[in-house]
């Protein structure tokens, strides 16, 4: 984390009513991670766009502005289209390498490597820090960049038969593409794709024909075949997990061969602890009921409506997932739901220790923090995701209320009052 200010204090950053006073249409607002800044794409009076960051616009205009994001050293990128070509810009240096189209925008965990899709003539592809792949394809989707920042990869279409061709797409037109290069097999379908934590692996869930599927690894694929595969994930450099479907339900399959000697009729959104150590995932021991499970055992309470990812506290000794029932939604930690139910809940925070849950709700509209099931004093206009500190002591807020952006920190004792 950057040397962000952790002092107890509340902090005027911008006045958003002059915004709308100054500006024709304001686009979706965005923060930045450390809270100090507040953007947007706005609308002047020309109908041409620009970005405002705490109230000041860049100098340039543009068509479209899209993709706005803040990096983790909060510089803010966004994709621009510009005399009716797209590129890139950081800050307010835009890319001398334009595009038919772009799209995607994405960076890597410390922000040193920017890369998205692009289309440039009629072949596709991604461009990473400025530098487009030596090899184009026919078609190109989604993008993934490795944990280290230094490889991306997508799917890609290799082959254009004509549209009515419908033997040469039951051949197969998609693999995966990784720093340009294709792997030499072709598929139905690629989903999935993901690194392992080194970097110096591939793994994706293939379709081989109307009813195979199974996985591949660095182009290779396992000798197992299922009647469907959900997303694998990587629980080392090496060994790869995914939910597979056999004759007699859902379970968990691991390089290829069943691990768990249980089955469900839903298995899927497997999440492996810090350690390495546990798995969970999101399954459904009926039809129309859902939970966690965590190393094959369910948890008790099931849910009617939904169960998203389940999120592992840093030492791996809890698991959180939100679910949804008679329209409401709350945290379940351990298989127990908080007793207060919202409108909407976004993603847990787990402190750094573990020891306290930290989430964004809506209830009736208003906005608030919601720190261990218990709901704070304040209420917001608009709301972003709170922030533990590294100590797990204080908790950053960014906030509008009364249309201001606010920045605040704050201990539990006082969002609690």
């Amino acid at each position: 984390m950057f040397d962000w200010n952790w002092e107890i204090e509340d902090k005027l950053v911008s006045d958003l009513n002059e915004w709308r006073k100054k500006f024709s249409l304001i686009h979706e607002f965005i923060v930045s991670p450390d809270g100090e800044k507040i953007s947007a794409p706005v609308e002047l009076e020309d109908k041409k766009v620009t970005v405002c960051i705490n109230g000041k616009t860049w100098q340039d205009t543009f068509e479209r502005v899209c993709f706005l994001r803040f990096l983790p050293d909060s510089r803010i990128v966004c994709l621009i289209l510009k005399n009716y070509e797209w590129t890139l810009s950081i800050e307010e240096t835009v890319l001398e390498e334009t595009f038919d189209y772009a799209w995607n925008l994405q960076f890597s965990d410390d922000g040193h490597t920017i890369a998205f899709n692009i289309k440039k003539g009629d072949l596709y592809g991604v461009c990473v820090n400025g530098k487009i792949w030596e090899n184009l394809f026919f078609d190109a989707r989604d993008l993934f960049i490795s944990p280290d920042g230094t490889r991306t990869a997508c799917y890609v279409r290799t082959r254009n038969p004509p549209l009515l061709d419908i033997f040469s797409f039951k051949e197969g037109v998609w693999t995966a593409g990784i720093d340009g290069q294709a792997w030499d097999k072709n598929f139905l379908s690629v989903y999935g794709l993901t690194f392992n934590q080194a970097s110096n692996k591939v793994a994706a869930s293939v379709r081989l024909d109307q009813q195979d599927f199974t996985v591949s690894v660095d182009g290779n694929l396992w000798d197992e075949r299922f009647s469907y595969v959900w997303e694998p994930i990587f629980i080392n450099e090496s060994d790869v997990m995914v939910p597979v479907k056999l004759s007699k339900g859902w379970t968990m399959a691991l390089n290829g061969k069943p691990i768990w000697n249980k089955y469900f009729v839903q298995l899927w959104n497997q999440r492996i602890s810090p350690d390495g150590k546990k798995v969970a995932a999101v399954a459904a021991p009926e039809f129309g009921r859902w939970s966690i499970v965590v190393d094959g055992i369910i948890w008790r309470q099931t849910f009617s409506q939904a169960v998203l990812p389940p999120v592992f506290s840093s030492d791996g000794a809890k698991v959180a997932a939100l679910v949804r029932e008679n329209n409401k939604w709350t945290v379940a930690v351990d298989g127990k739901p908080w007793q207060e139910w919202f409108d909407r809940v976004w993603m847990p925070q787990f402190s750094p220790q573990g020891n306290h849950i930290a989430v964004k709700a809506e209830k009736e509209g208003k906005f608030f923090i919601v720190l261990d099931g218990r709901a704070g004093k304040e209420i917001f206009d608009m709301l972003w995701a709170p922030v533990f500190s590294p100590d797990g002591e204080k908790i950053l807020i960014r906030a509008v209320s009364n249309g201001k952006y606010i920045r605040k920190v704050c201990t539990a004792g006082e969002i609690l009052g």
